[in-house]
């Protein structure tokens, strides 16, 4: 079905605007929800020394109320017709989405076309805001598992970019002001640094109204950045606090960026190793050893690096046998990767059409590839690089990227650095 503006349901239509926002339609009919994202290509990675945490400081601070909206009034527009409406920040963009009714679509956009072209950002406000923002840190470093995460990106990438925490640091979020927040406000929510995404029901949007709204935007040079993060040696980092009972392990490696194409076999290996009660790590692990409750594996790529990681938390007595076991397993990986294969390929491409029922999943998928690697794919193309993949590019990223010591962090109970004193974690194949 193609309708009079030339959208095709199902289809994903793309199209950049005078100003340079991007912009992408996808319309589904059969749904009565609009999902709209506005993402701005501006993260952590932009931030500069003096403002670091500046970045999801204005996710914050753009709530607290814009020309046309009290700071009760952007949510309660949303959220009076059951609707969400929510933002977050990452290395390299930050994104504001909300998901309505579809009679609610032009009141939605409204709300989030203020929040990046008109926030008021009064001093008050912000100083308010700060506190909140340091009770989010404050949580995190609580959080075994946020802090252990948080601890291996730090000693993965050091001083660089990516081995700084998203939100900053408490004092260099107290440090920043108003001032500098309008600064970066103007330097970084520009035209060019914006995509609009719109998913559902679009016969009930007014897509020109939305088009002539975002081609107000002002215009601007906007910052291109160039970075290579050098990953630092691989080190360990055991943090004991005297309150917690389990271990929480997480141990990386640093890889490829998104763009590169090693990046559909690191996400076989990723699902094939630890995703999933049938995954190696988990049936070895959990089924079979008792070792752990879980235990998962990731692949994260930003558009300058990437790291391998696998997660999990165990007991004392157990900590050392668990952290042997997944050594010994990732000795064994190569041969074992490529009996799975095909299975982990099936599960990766079965996974991704099952995300797409979700228009929020969907979303953040556009989104994240738009800022990462300055396109979007869709579903036939990343299945198709899948398919591709073979025995010879798992052997080529064992090689490459795991056939190595390992970065190691842990956040357990006390006499935990007593307990790992001196230990390494080393990938070599044959397990020597």
């Amino acid at each position: 079905m193609i309708r009079e503006d030339g959208i095709t349901a199902g289809k994903t239509v793309i199209d950049k605007l005078e100003n340079g926002v991007f912009m992408v339609f996808k319309d589904i009919p059969s749904l009565r929800t609009i999902t709209l994202g506005i993402g701005v290509k501006v993260g952590s990675i932009n931030e500069k020394n003096g403002a670091f945490g500046i970045s999801h400081l204005i996710e914050h601070s753009v709530f607290k109320g814009t020309f046309n909206f009290t700071a009760s009034e952007l949510k309660r527009s949303v959220e009076r017709y059951g609707g969400i409406i929510n933002a977050f920040t990452s290395e390299e963009y930050t994104l504001f989405e909300t998901k309505v009714p579809d009679f609610a679509a032009k009141d939605a956009f409204d709300v989030l076309f203020d929040l990046v072209t008109n926030p008021l950002f009064p001093q008050k406000d912000i100083e308010s805001e700060k506190r909140v923002v340091l009770e989010e840190i404050a949580m995190y470093k609580d959080d075994p598992v946020a802090l252990s995460e948080e601890n291996l990106l730090k000693m993965i990438w050091g001083d660089s970019p990516y081995g700084r925490p998203i939100a900053g640091e408490s004092e260099t979020v107290m440090a920043i002001n108003a001032e500098q927040i309008k600064d970066f406000f103007e330097r970084h929510y520009l035209s060019k640094n914006m995509v609009i995404v719109i998913i559902g029901n679009l016969a009930s949007v007014d897509l020109n109204y939305i088009e002539k709204k975002m081609n107000e935007i002002k215009d601007g040079k906007v910052e291109m950045l160039q970075l290579q993060p050098v990953p630092l040696d691989p080190s360990a980092i055991i943090v004991e606090k005297k309150d917690l009972n389990q271990i929480n392990v997480n141990i990386g490696i640093p890889t490829v960026k998104r763009s590169d194409e090693m990046n559909y076999a690191l996400s076989i290996t990723s699902t094939i190793l630890g995703s999933g009660m049938s995954s190696i790590l988990f049936d070895r692990l959990r089924e079979k050893l008792g070792l752990v409750y879980s235990i998962s594996a990731s692949n994260q790529s930003h558009t300058f690096c990437g790291e391998f990681t696998i997660n999990f938390s165990t007991s004392m007595k157990n900590l050392i046998k668990a952290i042997k076991e997944v050594e010994n397993i990732l000795n064994e990986l190569p041969e074992e990767i490529g009996k799975q294969l095909e299975y982990g390929k099936k599960k990766v491409q079965g996974r991704l059409l099952m995300s797409t029922e979700s228009t929020l999943a969907t979303m953040y998928m556009m989104v994240d590839d738009y800022f990462t690697i300055g396109k979007i794919r869709g579903v036939d193309e990343i299945t198709e690089e899948i398919e591709k993949v073979d025995e010879s590019d798992i052997f080529e990223i064992f090689e490459k990227y795991m056939k190595r010591k390992w970065t190691l962090s842990f956040v357990g109970p006390l006499g935990l650095k007593k307990l790992l004193k001196g230990y390494e974690f080393l990938v070599d194949h044959n397990g020597n």
